[in-house]
Formats: structure tokens, C-alpha cells, sequence
């Protein structure tokens, strides 16, 4: 996104980090958020496997009349120095009542790959899921070749509970995936 259009948009940080600040999506950054999701470097494995238009995108924004709470919740992880959003991460799949939830993180801009970014970022919204939202217990989904996404799960104390075969097709293969799983107990203490 243009440094421009950048400065014009006021970011107001839900919850604040050292190098990244996790802030509430943002209907301007519609154009972007498309961008990451068809990325074919980006969407890999994230899965996203047919295209996003900036209209699908918009029915993010959208309220939702007699859905309730709302079974998913994410933010855009912005990045403070260079004053810019760089992906998004959030829970989805919420089971309120049972409170359990999946989280997943995107980092859209390649140039902030590898460096530990999820790992600040998912520590912010882990903490905010226990401490806030009194989830019991947040589960992620890694697929085997996400090498990345293993090593920050495994780095946050996530512990793997399944281990599901030949689940998901990716590069003309079936590959494994890794479900696992954190504790309110055991991140909290």
C-alpha cells in the first residue's frame, strides 16, 4: 500500500506489543487484504484455494442480524516502526460455550518473514483469549510442510493432541497435519 494512503488511515492499537500492535481490521485496507490472500507465496499454506475479490472481502465488515456472538474474531497485526499492516491473525471456529477456539496467523508481506513476528503477535492475542475471553482452550492446526508455523507452535508451548493423515492436498500431494492444542491452566499458571 502506498505510503500515502498509509498516513491516512489512524490506527488505534487494541492490544499493544513491542514491535507490532494488534488492531481491529479496517475496511481501507480491503485492497490489501485481497493482496495477501491471493499471494501465491502467502496463501500456500494458508489454503486459501480460490481467489478473494476486495466484494467478499467487504462482507467482512458486514454485520451479521441474528448470528449472535460472533465465531471468529481477528485483527491486523501492524507494525509499529515501519508504521504499515502486515498480516492478520485472529480465532476462529469459537465454541463459546465449551470456550475453546482456533487461532491462525497470516503474515501477508514476505519481508517480514522469519522473524518472529507470529511469535510476538500469537503470545499478544494467546493472553488476550485466556485473560479476557476465558477460553479454556485455543487449538492450531499445522500442516507438515509448514515448517515455520511447527517451530512457533511448538516455541509457544502448543502441544500436539492429533495427528491427522493425508488431510489436506497441497502441491499435488497429500500431506499430513498436526492438530495442537494450549491450556488456560498451563499459559497462565
Amino acid at each position: 500500500m502506498p505510503e500515502e494512503e498509509q498516513e491516512k488511515i489512524e490506527v488505534f492499537p487494541f492490544i499493544e506489543g513491542e514491535r507490532i500492535d494488534l488492531v481491529a481490521q479496517n475496511s481501507k485496507w480491503i485492497p490489501l487484504y485481497c493482496k495477501w490472500n491471493n499471494n501465491p507465496q502467502v496463501r500456500h499454506y494458508a489454503r486459501h484455494t480460490m481467489p478473494s475479490t476486495p466484494e467478499q472481502i467487504k462482507k467482512w465488515f458486514e454485520p451479521s442480524p441474528g448470528r449472535g456472538l460472533k465465531e471468529y474474531i481477528f485483527f491486523t497485526i501492524y507494525h509499529k516502526e515501519d508504521k504499515c499492516p502486515i498480516g492478520s491473525i485472529g480465532f476462529f471456529s469459537i465454541d463459546w460455550l465449551n470456550r475453546n477456539a482456533f487461532i491462525s496467523a497470516t503474515i501477508g508481506e514476505p519481508d517480514y518473514w522469519g522473524k518472529g513476528i507470529v511469535g510476538e503477535a500469537a503470545k499478544l492475542l494467546i493472553n488476550y483469549g485466556f485473560k479476557e475471553l476465558n477460553f479454556h482452550k485455543i487449538y492450531a492446526g499445522v500442516y507438515i510442510p509448514n515448517k515455520r508455523s511447527l517451530r512457533a507452535a511448538e516455541k509457544l508451548g502448543f502441544k500436539q493432541e492429533a495427528h491427522f493423515k493425508d488431510h489436506l492436498y497441497v502441491d499435488g500431494e497429500y500431506v499430513d497435519m498436526h492438530q495442537f492444542a494450549i491450556y488456560r491452566k498451563d499459559w497462565i499458571g
